[in-house]
């Protein structure tokens, strides 16, 4: 099994309007960043141009049909 480093960016103070970045490594290889805001969570993997965007709401149904598979 792949061993996982996360590093957080998380702003100082209130974080009403920055986001908080997850950084994700997987066996000492970058994944990709996971960007939080209050609109969006967004994935961009490594070497990738750019941002991958759900909406709250889309990201919640993603992961209620993924649970069925994953169970």
């Amino acid at each position: 099994m792949a061993t996982h480093e996360l590093s957080l960016s998380i702003p100082s103070g209130e974080i009403h309007n920055a986001d908080v970045i997850v950084t994700v490594h997987s066996d000492g290889v970058k994944l990709g960043e996971l960007r939080v805001s209050r609109g969006t969570i967004d994935w961009k993997p490594r070497k990738h141009p750019s941002w991958i965007s759900l909406e709250w709401e889309a990201f919640d149904r993603q992961m209620r049909e993924t649970e069925r598979w994953v169970r």
